[in-house]
């Protein structure tokens, strides 16, 4: 089975992932990318970004915190994830770890 592109955002301590074709974006505790949050967009290539190492992106949904329902269009549309991530953020304060609580909600650097 070929893999699907993957979108990941990573900021107030949590990843946010949507997977092309998915009408839902999974919300999990945790980022650990070179210590840097970051949007990344993968497609298969010579790398592979995991969410936490030996999940299965098909398979993990116990470890989601929350889903977001999304239109599965709006995959590549630029910034829709972040958009998206930052207004659940936004609406769900008490779901961001308090190490990541900051002013304005967000750790994301810019």
């Amino acid at each position: 089975m070929p893999t699907r592109p993957i979108s990941r955002y990573f900021n107030h301590g949590l990843t946010f992932r949507w997977a092309q074709g998915d009408r839902e974006i999974a919300v999990k505790r945790g980022y650990v990318v070179e210590g840097n949050p970051f949007i990344e967009v993968t497609r298969p290539k010579h790398f592979t970004i995991a969410d936490r190492p030996n999940e299965d992106p098909a398979r993990d949904r116990e470890n989601w915190i929350a889903a977001i329902p999304v239109n599965p269009s709006d995959w590549d549309k630029p910034g829709a994830l972040a958009r998206l991530a930052e207004g659940w953020a936004a609406a769900n304060p008490r779901s961001i770890p308090s190490e990541n609580r900051g002013e304005g909600g967000s750790n994301q650097r810019r």
